[in-house]
């Protein structure tokens, strides 16, 4: 089930990332993480306070989340200005190596303990990731703006892997929900200072309101993604539950052969291949 639940988180993540490009562009990238962030934020209070999950927590514990919250804002920030200015072809490849900090993380702060075949199956995974995702043709052509945001691409998959740990290793003394409500919480605090000081980018021009759907969107995708790995990471390793998530940056391409008929190179290929091969492996060896 840990498996199945990182594929889930693979998937609404994935699909945030397409959204999230789409706003980022029309606004700028902290008024899209700001506006989102608010808006899973209400939800997820509303939701502790209906479920009584709030009242597990004494005032002491919160320190925990002050640093997870500070790595989220971090993490969405560097994310989104990386998406924005792009190429996503590569940026995209280089943010899901989150997944191996995260692994990382687990083994060595959470004593996690992979087996010899689990380990070859997370290789398999990130390989077939990096090449799925990687557009090669594009490296020859990055400007220097684009080459920022592959800088701001690796600095995001170290927040971001640290943070999406964070949150796991929280889950199992607070349950599922409450880490991602507090962390979010923490996060969404940190990014209203940071647009009050620098400002928030552009506002959005024309169709307001399906710019606001769109972030509204954005939330429950991206908030779904972790209460689907949280939920993994009750059932399953953290480690294993990171590797089966990983393959959310093979999403686009999946998306433009059926949606739009493209027709990704041979080594894009290989990649998908290997990424499924070494989900079914880590699946059977798990």
């Amino acid at each position: 089930m840990g498996i199945a639940w990182g594929l889930a988180a693979a998937l609404l993540w994935g699909l945030a990332d397409y959204n999230a490009a789409v706003a980022s562009r029309q606004t700028g990238a902290l008024r899209v993480v700001v506006a989102f962030h608010v808006a899973a934020t209400v939800v997820l209070v509303a939701l502790c306070v209906a479920t009584g999950t709030i009242d597990d927590v004494a005032p002491g514990d919160l320190w925990k989340f002050v640093w997870v919250g500070a790595l989220g804002a971090l993490s969405y920030a560097t994310f989104y200005k990386a998406l924005e200015i792009g190429p996503i072809s590569i940026a995209s490849p280089i943010i899901s190596a989150y997944a191996a900090m995260t692994i990382v993380l687990a083994v060595v702060v959470a004593g996690e303990m992979l087996s010899g075949g689990q380990t070859a199956a997370v290789v398999v995974v990130m390989v077939g990731v990096l090449l799925a995702s990687a557009d090669l043709a594009q490296v020859h052509r990055i400007e220097r703006r684009q080459a920022r945001g592959l800088v701001l691409a690796l600095v995001t998959a170290v927040a971001i892997g640290a943070f999406v740990f964070g949150n796991a290793y929280y889950a199992g003394e607070y349950g599922w929900l409450l880490p991602i409500f507090l962390s979010r919480g923490f996060a969404t605090v940190f990014l209203l200072g940071a647009a009050a000081m620098g400002g928030a980018g552009r506002r959005p021009e024309g169709r307001t309101q399906a710019w606001f759907g769109l972030v509204v969107l954005l939330a429950a995708l991206d908030t779904g993604g972790y209460v689907a790995f949280n939920l993994g990471a009750e059932r399953a390793d953290t480690s294993i539950v990171s590797a089966a998530s990983a393959p959310y940056a093979v999403i686009p391409i999946v998306a433009g052969v059926l949606l739009f008929r493209e027709r990704p190179p041979p080594v894009q290929w290989l990649g998908v291949s290997a990424v499924i091969g070494g989900v079914v492996l880590l699946g059977l060896i798990s």
